[in-house]
This record gives C-alpha cells, structure tokens and sequence, in this order.
C-alpha cells in the first residue's frame, strides 16, 4: 500500500487542505503546534477510526467550533487506487477509480462496521498498525510501562489467534463447571457412604430355617379334619406362592430385557474382553494427533507466507513499468519469474503436505472418537453384567423359598389317608395340643416379622450399594469430560504457541539484521516470546532490562523493533514516525536519520520534526511545511 495524499477538512487546527506525498521520505517540517502530529492522527484515523492518542474521544479530533470533521486517504494498492474518507461521528466510505476516466466508484458506506470490510480487503488490524507502522510520540515508554497481560493481548490481536483464545476460554469455562460437578458428585458420595457394612445375609437364613422348622412343628400338630388354622395357613402359603411367581416373573423380564443383544451373560463377557482388547491396541492416538495438529499449524503458516511472496512477485512480473514501485529498481522478469516458479513449487509441495497431514489429523480425529465410543459401551456391558449377576442372586433365592412355599403347599392340599391304629397321646389332649399349636404360632408371626425387618434392612442396603455404583458412574463421566477440555485446551495452548514460535522468530532475526546495518550488533541476542513483544536482551551472555538502556538506545532498538515486527506480519508499504528524533544527541540523530533512510529504500516513510538537522540530513525527501496558524505549504 502507497499513500498517495491526505485529504483534511475542518479536522484538527486545518480547515480544508490536502497534502500530497511520494515515494520514499516524505518529511512533514515545521515549529510545535502547527499540525504535524494532527496528519499523523489524520492517516492513523482515517485507516482504524481510532485517534493514535489513546482515550482521546472522537468529536474532539475535529476543528474547534465545528460539528464534525473529516480526514481522508488516496492510497494505491495493488493494481488500484483507491479514496477512503473518515469523520469524526463514525460515517466511513470507500472509492474506487474507475479503470477509464477520473470517475471513482463507491464501494461501501456506512457507520464503523465498515470497519470488518476494510480490514478483509486490505489484510490490516488496529493493532498491526499500532504496534508495527506507526510511532506516536512518547509511545516507547507507554509500552515499556505495559503490564505483561496487555503485551500478551497485543500480541494474540496481531496474530489472529483471538479467536482460538474465546475457544479456548469456552474450554476453560467447560472445564471449572466440569471441576464443579465433580466436586457436588464427590460431596453426594460421602453423604451416602455407608457406614454400617453388616450383612444381614447369614442371619435371614438362620430365621428362614427356624421358621421352616417351627411351620414343620405346626403342620404336625394340626388336626387333619377340624383345624381352622390349616385352611389359614393353606390361604398364606398361596398368597406367598402367588408373590413368589410374580417376583420370579419380573425378573425373568428384567433379565431379558438386559441381554437384548446378546445371548447370554458369557456372549456379554466375550464382548467386553473383545473391547478391551481393541482399546488396549489403540493407545498414544492422543500424542499422535498432538504432533499432527502442531504440523498442521506449522504447514499452515509455510503455505500463507509462501502464497503471500508468491503474489508479490506476480506483481512484479504483471507491472507495465518494468521498475519496482517501492525502490525503482528495474525488474528483471526472468530472475523474478525463475524466483517465482521455486516459490510456487515449495508452496505446492507445502500444500500438498498440508493436506496429507489434515488428512492423517481428520483420520487420527475419528479414531479417537471411536475408541471413546469404545469405552463408554464397555462401561455400559460391565454394568449389564453386574446387574445380571445381581439378577441371578435374586433369582436363586426366589426360586428356593418358591420351591419350599410350594413343597408345605402340596404336602398341606391332598387329602388326609385314612387313620389307622392308635392315636397319639399328643392327640388325645385337645388342649395342649391347642396350646402348644397357639405358642408356635406366636413364634411363627414373630420370627415373621423379624424376617420381614431383616429383609427391609438388606433391601436399604442393596439399594444404598447401587446408588453408590450409579454415582460412581456419574463420576467416571464427568472427570472424562474433565480431561477432555483439559486436553483440549492444551491442543488450543499448543497450537497458540506454534503460531508465536513461527511469527516471532523471523521477527527476532530480522531484529537483529536490522540492528547489525545500524551498527548495534553488542545487542547479541533478541527474544520477543518470554516478555510478549517486548525485547529481551541478552548481551554477551547476560540479560539485560531494556528499562536500563539511555532513551537513543531505547528509541533505535524500538523502531528496528517496528520495522521487523512489520515484516514479519507482511509489511504494508509504509511507515509514519512522528518526531522520533526527540531527545537524541546529534549522533544518534544522524543514526536515526539513516535509519529512515535505510527504511525508505523498501518503503514509504513519512517522519514529522522541527529539527533542522533532520532537514539538512534528509535532502532528497519530499517536503511538507506546516506553519502555526494558516495550516501547510
């Protein structure tokens, strides 16, 4: 992109004026306040809709006295030219030039939304121009003062990753509700641990053989053809062999209804051995897909930065001028068309890498997907087994106190045989066999509703053990689900920092680069990843705090900085310096003085300074002169 004129009116102390820059320096000249920084802020507005002053409202930037005001751009970009016109109540619009004529063609108009267009249209953020195009003056310290979470957050802005950092942040929210449920299950599993481990089962049976026993004394001591309690008795054993085949029934369809799908319990067992099998063959799949996403995202950035250098180069080969627009150079087209077909052949051999590897990660992806398929179905079969198991307890029991109500059943119903002999002396006392007959029978109720508490005791217990497997369950789900945005966020954490690694390291080289042409090669070692952006030093083995450098040293290191930093992100043409030689002695100023220079042989600088030796030593730059009151010349 090249800025071809500034359109102003009635913003800042201008009225209405338009200023017209070239290639190369253009050096805005004049005493304080005559409206250098105002052009600065007018180009820095016209593309962000933000003043480069932080917290500085809108309706302030536009002429004392006036309802709004309103800074404009022409810029070439590409094979384009282009008009983008900015007020100060948000209104934004952008033309076209008409390939034929001196017409321009509206593109879009509207509020700030407007803003989304331009950014996909011409590949710039608020924060790419911030941090890496422009240099507002006193913006070194503001930025030395930044706490290292503002640095981070500039940083994942001028990577694109803030998307990745909201997906993230939905994983980490995942997460805490995650560690929330775990912690309610836990605290619901130690309310119902239970405390009282006694089994009742030794005891039942003991009363189930004395009351069989003792029902045995009182079948004998009834009277074959008078005894009321036979009939009574006769009548509780059918009502206890009728609830006995129903429990036995519905368990029976319980039991069905479990092995649906399989035939029995030992079919139900083969298949969780064969589960476990599959499982136990398919670990690392995890650590498979981490290193397939990492390459991936490192593909990813070889292809975009390829595909970028490739098109500038066709450019350069499809310009009519046969000299390059930023150096006027002349273009030799088959240097640049050999040059271009080596890139073209990395990027496809990149491409096509890309997508063997997004291939294998789509493929590692649905395996892993299966295998957890895999073990939440082998815990669902362990716990068909289980219940089967309890089933066929149940079952057993059922049966054998069936069988032995329908044995007293049977031997009570069929007829009484003739009598034969002599009675009994037991039966030639009526009243003492009634006698003995009324204590069993006491005994009988009693030890019945012994039973019946020793069975409802047993039952709370069953049930308290299978709340407990249930919650169990509950709880094997949810740290399942735990992990899962624990590895998530740790695949998004990965991914984030393969993405600093491949920006920031061409950033740090080309740091140093620029340091060794400004001759300051005793800054031996550049890190922009442990301090976010901000350079760590490290000079002949030890770390050095850039807050310890004189205010040059800290001005020059800082735009070598800017101008790396700009590379690396895909340079936009240019470069706006507001005074960046204030405060420097005379040779630092001549230092910085090639440094644009240097600058200006791949870009477009524009640098504002009322200081003459900034003006004798650029003498080749276009100038802009401002005065106080009247505005430029």
């Amino acid at each position: 992109m090249r800025l071809e004129r500034i359109i102003l009116k009635s913003f800042g102390c201008f009225d209405r004026r338009d200023f017209d820059l070239s290639d190369g320096v253009n050096l805005i000249f004049g005493p304080n306040f005559s409206g250098k920084s105002t052009l600065v802020n007018a180009i820095f507005f016209t593309l962000t809709g933000k003043p480069i002053v932080p917290k500085v409202g809108l309706p302030a930037m536009a002429q004392s006295g006036a309802a709004s005001g309103t800074a404009g751009l022409i810029f070439h970009n590409g094979e384009q030219n282009y008009q983008l016109f900015r007020s100060t109540q948000g209104e934004v619009q952008l033309r076209l030039k008409e390939e034929q004529g001196d017409k321009w063609r509206v593109l879009f108009t509207g509020k700030r939304s407007a803003d989304e267009d331009l950014r996909k249209k011409f590949h710039f953020s608020y924060h790419q121009l911030a941090a890496a195009t422009f240099l507002r003056e006193g913006e070194i310290f503001e930025f030395l003062a930044r706490q290292p979470a503002d640095r981070r957050d500039v940083l994942h802005a001028l990577l694109g990753i803030d998307r990745l950092m909201d997906v993230r942040q939905r994983f980490i929210d995942g997460r805490r509700i995650a560690k929330r449920e775990e912690k309610r299950i836990q605290d619901h599993q130690r309310s119902m641990r239970v405390t009282t481990v006694k089994n009742h089962r030794e005891e039942i049976e003991r009363v189930e053989a004395e009351l069989k026993h003792l029902e045995s004394q009182y079948e004998s001591l009834s009277d074959s053809g008078t005894e009321t309690g036979d009939t009574a008795l006769i009548a509780e054993l059918r009502q206890a062999h009728e609830r006995f085949q129903k429990e036995i029934d519905g368990l029976i369809q319980e039991r069905a209804s479990t092995l649906r799908g399989f035939t029995d319990v030992n079919h139900l067992r083969t298949s969780i051995k064969e589960i476990e099998a599959a499982t136990a063959s398919a670990g690392g799949l995890d650590k498979q897909r981490d290193k397939l996403i990492q390459g991936v995202g490192s593909l990813n950035s070889q292809v975009q930065t390829l595909t970028a250098e490739c098109e500038t180069l066709r450019q350069l080969i499809d310009s009519d001028h046969g000299h390059c627009p930023t150096c006027h150079q002349p273009v030799q087209q088959k240097v640049i068309a050999g040059i271009l077909k080596e890139k073209e052949s990395a990027r496809a051999t990149s491409q096509k890498e890309l997508d063997a590897q997004q291939k294998a990660l789509d493929e590692q992806t649905a395996n892993i997907n299966a295998l957890r398929g895999l073990r939440q179905r082998h815990q669902l079969m362990q716990g068909k087994v289980e219940q089967l198991e309890q089933i066929e307890k149940r079952l057993t029991k059922l049966q054998r106190e069936f069988d032995g109500v329908a044995s007293r059943l049977g031997a009570l119903q069929p007829p009484p045989a003739p009598q034969t002999g002599v009675r009994s002396d037991a039966a030639a006392d009526p009243v003492q066999v009634a006698e003995q007959r009324r204590q069993l029978k006491y005994r009988i109720d009693s030890l019945r509703r012994r039973l019946v508490g020793l069975n409802k005791e047993e039952a709370v217990l069953a049930h308290k053990l299978q709340e407990l497997q249930r919650t169990q369950g509950q709880a094997d789900q949810i740290l399942r689900t735990r992990l899962s945005f624990e590895l998530a966020c740790e695949g998004i954490d990965k991914t984030i920092a393969s993405l600093q690694h491949t920006i920031l390291q061409p950033a740090e080289k080309e740091i140093q680069r620029w340091l060794e042409r400004m001759d300051l090669t005793r800054f031996s070692q550049i890190d922009l990843k442990s301090q976010h952006l901000l350079p760590s030093l490290n000079v002949e083995g030890v770390e050095r705090n850039l807050l310890l450098l004189s205010g040059s040293e800290k001005m020059m290191l800082y735009l070598c900085f800017k101008a790396a930093l700009s590379e690396a992100l895909g340079a936009l043409g240019f470069f706006v310096f507001d005074d960046p030689t204030l405060h420097l002695d005379p040779d630092r100023r001549g230092a910085m003085i090639d440094f644009i220079q240097q600058l200006a042989e791949e870009h477009q600088v524009i640098v504002t300074s009322n200081d003459p030796e900034v003006r004798a030593g650029l003498p080749d730059a276009h100038l802009i002169e401002t005065v106080p009151e009247n505005g430029s010349s």
